[in-house]
């Protein structure tokens, strides 16, 4: 069975449609279900909500549209206040994004101390040699700053030792192992790498120690009295001719004025 109800014959509001049905025997089945018809306008009220309690005067901001109607953007946008729960969003945003800018404003010392952080680039004027411009004020920028405005220096002028030749490749073999970390100009980096300028074992007497470290890598001693994060790596890798290059060239370099060594002192060290 198919009816149909004309909602337009009702006026809008609450209305319910109580329904029967009789079976053979004389049984009856009842269903009652409420509708609310809404054939004119929409009605928004901002104010006042069902049930409250108000007393004086009461502003009260009322809109209706109906579908029907040629859209205007005005009128079908009911304006209200902003909910509660909106601005407990936006006070909850706004103070998670200002504790984050207020914790990551400052450099931990955990990455500062790392050769990739760079928190104030090289001026030009400092790569092209001008004595006026202001110096890297990060600490780790300025020991890698001579990487960007010096050549890796030569030996001293001595040359070679024992007829090796290290001045022909040591500042090659330094730049390509070394120089990340210690810096082309041997300045280090402050608290994770030491300085190999005027450093006691660069510039002790007796080179055994030096080409061990070299050999076998470092980690955990302190430096003049300055324990370091990194280790030192280990280059077993190198042949003896290349140690030997890369040690004459430090204990030579920025100022040092060390015995030097030969491939064979590296050969009887490995």
């Amino acid at each position: 069975m198919t009816i149909t109800l004309d909602t337009t014959l009702l006026d809008d509001g609450d209305h319910v449609l109580r329904l029967e049905a009789y079976d053979a025997l004389g049984h009856v089945g009842r269903r009652t279900i409420p509708f609310v018809v809404q054939n004119g306008p929409g009605i928004t009220i901002t104010g006042l909500r069902a049930r409250d309690r108000v007393a004086g005067t009461v502003d009260l901001a009322l809109n209706a549209f109906s579908g029907e109607e040629p859209f205007d953007s005005i009128r079908a946008e009911s304006r209200g206040p902003i909910p509660v729960w909106t601005w407990v969003m936006i006070l909850i945003v706004a103070g998670w994004a200002g504790w984050y800018g207020l914790a990551l404003f400052a450099t931990p010392a955990v990455y500062a101390s790392t050769p990739t952080y760079e928190e104030h680039p090289v001026e030009p004027a400092a790569a092209a040699g001008n004595a006026s411009a202001t110096p890297p004020q990060n600490p780790v920028a300025a020991a890698q700053a001579p990487l960007t405005t010096k050549a890796a220096p030569r030996g001293s002028g001595k040359g070679s030792a024992g007829g090796f030749d290290f001045a022909s490749t040591g500042p090659q073999l330094y730049t390509q192992n070394c120089s990340a970390c210690h810096g082309a100009s041997g300045a280090g980096i402050p608290g994770a790498f030491p300085a190999l300028a005027a450093d006691p074992v660069v510039n002790a007497t007796n080179p055994a120690e030096h080409i061990a470290i070299l050999l076998r890598g470092l980690k955990g001693r302190a430096i003049k009295a300055v324990t370091y994060s990194s280790q030192m790596p280990a280059f077993p890798q190198l042949s003896d001719a290349d140690i030997a290059a890369i040690v004459d060239h430090e204990r030579t370099s920025w100022g040092n004025q060390a015995p030097v060594v030969t491939p064979a002192d590296v050969k009887r060290a490995r």
